[in-house]
């Protein structure tokens, strides 16, 4: 399972980042700094899927509406928090942006940000099922717009 989670993971949380992508592969026009960029950035989000599915295996989680209603509280409240909030700035900053520093840092910058920035949504994805195809494709967009308003 733990494969598969990297996999799905990254696959979604790539797919929020294609402006990102796509701004720093306009400015950069080398392709082995975006494809460094897309690696780093795939590369964090399989290791997250693979510690999700770790957790996941070793914890039962309850379910009802008690835990969906805390899980999407939390998600809000997460995302109201002033780190969120910068990181969200951030990642909406450099898709916008010339690409200023090397591939390394920019896509470690930008995978850093991403995952701060998205925390309480993809905890709150966990508790509510990441096999759920229709409600990951829901979080992508959720994401991929929270990440660039």
């Amino acid at each position: 399972m733990g494969t598969s989670m990297a996999m799905l993971m990254a696959a979604m949380m790539a797919a929020t980042a294609v402006p990102f992508f796509v701004a720093f592969g306009r400015d950069t026009k080398r392709p082995a700094a975006i494809a460094t960029v897309v690696v780093i950035y795939a590369a964090v989000w399989g290791l997250i899927g693979v510690a999700a599915a770790a957790l996941m295996d070793r914890v039962m989680m309850p379910g009802g509406p008690v835990v969906i209603g805390a899980a999407l509280a939390f998600a809000v409240v997460y995302a109201v928090m002033p780190w969120s909030r910068w990181a969200r700035g951030r990642c909406s900053e450099m898709c916008r942006r010339v690409a200023r520093g090397p591939a390394l840092r920019e896509g470690t910058t930008y995978a850093a940000c991403c995952v701060v920035c998205t925390a309480g949504v993809m905890g709150a994805l966990i508790v509510l099922g990441m096999s759920n195809l229709p409600l990951m494709a829901g979080a992508t967009a959720v994401m991929l717009v929270y990440k660039l308003i």
